[in-house]
């Protein structure tokens, strides 16, 4: 996750707008709170999502023991079914769906 930050870790960069506008923060970067700041959306490779697309899976399974004997691949029948649900409702699930990693806009966003 090269480039991207949180907002904590921002804060303790240095910021060239920061310092001409004279904020009060030393010249540091206001991360989320300034207009140029940009957050990072959740990556599908993100563990807590991941984690919770198995439970799922895991839940389907076993609700329908009895009918995954006969299909051909459920596996990837229930993992469809799973993200579907956990992206419709991840909080259910226990993910947090605020982002928890951005960059500073100025620059255009870092390469991954």
């Amino acid at each position: 996750m090269s480039g991207f930050i949180t907002p904590e870790q921002a804060g303790k960069l240095a910021c060239p707008l920061a310092r001409v506008h004279g904020d009060g923060d030393q010249g540091k970067c206001r991360a989320e709170k300034c207009i140029i700041w940009r957050w990072l959306p959740h990556s599908e490779e993100d563990p807590r999502f991941l984690s919770a697309i198995k439970r799922e899976e895991a839940v389907l399974a076993q609700l329908n023991a009895k009918e995954t004997s006969q299909m051909a691949n459920p596996q990837q029948l229930y993992h469809e079914i799973a993200v579907a649900n956990v992206m419709r409702d991840p909080e259910a699930y226990g993910v947090d769906v605020e982002p928890q990693h951005g960059y500073c806009g100025l620059g255009g966003r870092p390469e991954q």
